[in-house]
């Protein structure tokens, strides 16, 4: 989970015969591990909050050999796998308490073909234990949350990168799964692609369309949190709108500076940002369409990943590729290079003026002129967004 707000789940300790996670003799005192032949064995219940790492030389089922942990939350490694001999990504998973010694969805994961999904190389459990785990390719480009952040991308490129995800989600919804967690951060970069990753959270639908609730509060939606709360495709429609949101703002629709419950009673009652207000420059249009993918009832957004994705770029066509950008002194600014081939790119800054004024110029980027007929605009802070908008509009 990311660590711009994760839903998080209380560890338990267990008694347990321990599960073939090992290390070294060098050091055999480590939680989740053989302590000794003849010592009561203790575990602790780790995965989402990422209460213990385990060090490099622990392997494991006799195979996959951990080495560096991956990010900064979450139970993923780097890991060599002895019987592929390569490097490859090992994400734990949360034990179920039940210690399966099977896993409905892994058949499955390992039979998800798509050039938008990270391939799952392996879905297993831990022998002798409720630990599952996944393992992938690494790949080193990153994820969007690192790439949008902390102003967004183009809208060009969040169009793209939402239809790739959408892509990759509607290959897991085609085999009667869902994804249940889609975030920037679950979203890898592949050179020109992304990929939706963290597929270990997909799990098979229920006969009513529905399974058990999962996800994070950056783009969990409101049903999966309620009392009876339950994931479907339409919260992975509102999970995908809310990756949208983040990836042409910056910011998340929910203020994670707030505590769990504050954003939690938010996203229950729709009492979501903005993103207009948080990204001026994004053509109404296009903020329409994101705001239709967050509505708080899951029959008013849109059937599909698939309708949403489409929507967002039908929405997009045709107009320019407006990009937040920043410049010293200056309190928001926004470039667009136009979709026709002669047309001037340009640009539009809000700058301080006389306190507590703001002045919003258009002007053309080459020349740094200003655009005939759009003339500055004096307005006020509080304004601003609603100014810029209109600045946008003005030039299309």
């Amino acid at each position: 989970m990311s660590r711009a707000g994760g839903m998080r789940l209380r560890a338990r300790v267990r008694r347990e015969s321990p599960p073939r996670l090992r290390r070294g003799p060098a050091d055999a005192s480590h939680l989740g591990l053989r302590r000794h032949r003849a010592q009561t064995y203790q575990r602790v219940s780790f995965i989402l909050m990422g209460a213990m790492v385990y060090p490099s030389g622990t392997t494991v089922n006799d195979r996959y050999e951990l080495g560096d942990k991956l990010g900064s939350d979450g139970q993923v490694y780097q890991a060599y796998d002895r019987h592929l001999a390569r490097t490859v990504a090992l994400k734990l998973l949360d034990p179920t308490g039940q210690a399966p010694q099977s896993w409905d969805e892994a058949r499955q994961l390992e039979q998800l073909r798509s050039r938008y999904i990270v391939q799952v190389l392996n879905a297993d459990v831990v022998t002798s234990s409720d630990i599952r785990y996944i393992t992938t390719p690494l790949l080193p480009d990153g994820d969007l949350e690192q790439e949008a952040r902390p102003i967004g991308v183009s809208v060009a490129t969040a169009v793209r990168y939402i239809r790739h995800i959408a892509a990759g989600v509607d290959t897991i919804h085609a085999t009667g799964m869902i994804h249940r967690d889609i975030k920037p951060a679950n979203s890898l970069r592949d050179g020109d692609n992304v990929m939706v990753s963290d597929v270990a959270m997909c799990v098979l639908l229920d006969e009513d369309g529905t399974a058990e609730p999962n996800g994070s509060y950056c783009t969990v939606a409101p049903e999966v949190l309620g009392k009876h709360g339950r994931c479907s495709v339409a919260s992975d429609v509102y999970s995908l709108a809310a990756t949208a949101f983040y990836l042409l703002s910056g910011e998340y629709h929910v203020d994670h500076r707030n505590t769990k419950a504050q954003q939690r009673d938010e996203i229950l009652a729709g009492d979501i940002r903005d993103l207009s207000d948080f990204a001026p420059h994004v053509p109404r249009a296009v903020a329409s369409i994101v705001r239709k993918g967050m509505s708080l009832a899951p029959s008013a957004r849109h059937q599909s990943v698939e309708d949403f994705g489409n929507a967002l770029a039908t929405a997009a066509s045709g107009r320019r590729d407006w990009r937040r950008v920043t410049h010293p002194g200056h309190v928001y600014c926004a470039e667009g290079p136009s979709p026709l081939e002669h047309s001037p790119a340009i640009g539009i800054c809000a700058r301080n003026s006389v306190p507590p004024q703001v002045v919003v110029r258009t002007f053309h980027l080459r020349s740094g002129r200003a655009v005939a007929g759009i003339a500055e605009r004096q307005t006020s802070m509080p304004a601003l967004s609603r100014t810029f908008r209109r600045a946008v509009a003005d030039v299309g």
